[in-house]
């Protein structure tokens, strides 16, 4: 009875972070400044996405791959529904400085990039405190050692793995646009699971920059620069790719239209 318990706390955990920051936007949405309201949701989002990852950790640790899937897609479709304008990912931002030539500078993508480094800082804050609770073994071994690295091979094999994963990522996210939104969402999770599912025994299967920070910068395993070339370098780069060939097929599309 004690474990059947246990195995359904990660599961009321992901249920709860979902019902509190469901709340925290609709208490905030009224009386956000219009100016830095992508600011705070960017911070949300990237709290919300962040720790549901990592929590989902610990669903993968009990009731592997099977678990880990299941939480997973229904965890997407959730967010999916709830992020609106935010994206937790810095690739969508910096994709759109290099390839639209947009500035830095630029209201939303430093909006954006700010809120999400911030939503990773105060992530390792929150999940601690839920961690320090010792609700399961999990928990208390998280909270108590230090974390391990996610990167299981050489960095060259955990660079090349998060540049075709992110790329696959990217791709499937903006040609999905074309189909209506429901549709869209299914798709973009399922593609979402079977990337960390085939992932995890090498780079983990993140796919995101500022998701990987959060949970394994600094983790025994791996230095910053290792972190920096697989999570950050590798990922932008497929990312960059990705909005490259997106923009090329709607250039050609214009161009038959036409």
């Amino acid at each position: 009875m004690d474990n059947l318990l246990q195995s359904a706390i990660p599961y009321s955990i992901l249920i709860l972070n979902a019902a509190l920051f469901w709340i925290l936007r609709k208490l905030l949405s009224p009386i956000l400044p219009r100016k830095f309201a992508l600011l705070f949701w960017e911070i949300i989002s990237t709290i919300e996405l962040c720790s549901g990852c990592a929590e989902l950790g610990v669903i993968w640790t009990r009731h592997g791959n099977i678990g880990l899937a299941i939480g997973l897609f229904l965890a997407c479709l959730w967010w999916c529904n709830q992020f609106g304008d935010a994206e937790a990912c810095p690739c969508g931002p910096i994709e759109d400085a290099i390839l639209l030539r947009q500035p830095i500078t630029q209201p939303k993508i430093y909006l954006r990039l700010i809120g999400q480094a911030i939503g990773a800082y105060v992530t390792a804050m929150y999940i601690d405190f839920i961690w320090c609770f010792h609700l399961t073994p999990e928990h208390t071994e998280l909270h108590t050692k230090r974390c391990q690295a996610a990167l299981q091979t050489t960095v060259l094999k955990g660079f090349l793995v998060e540049m075709f994963i992110t790329f696959v990522s990217r791709i499937v996210c903006l040609e999905s646009f074309k189909l209506n939104e429901r549709l869209a969402n299914y798709i973009n999770s399922m593609v979402t699971v079977t990337l960390v599912l085939a992932a995890l025994d090498t780079s983990g299967g993140f796919f995101n920059p500022i998701l990987a920070s959060a949970l394994t910068l600094n983790c025994e395993g791996n230095d910053f620069l290792e972190h920096f070339l697989v999570y950050w370098v590798g990922a932008l780069l497929g990312g960059l790719l990705a909005r490259k060939l997106h923009l090329m097929n709607r250039q050609k599309g214009k161009m038959k239209s036409s």
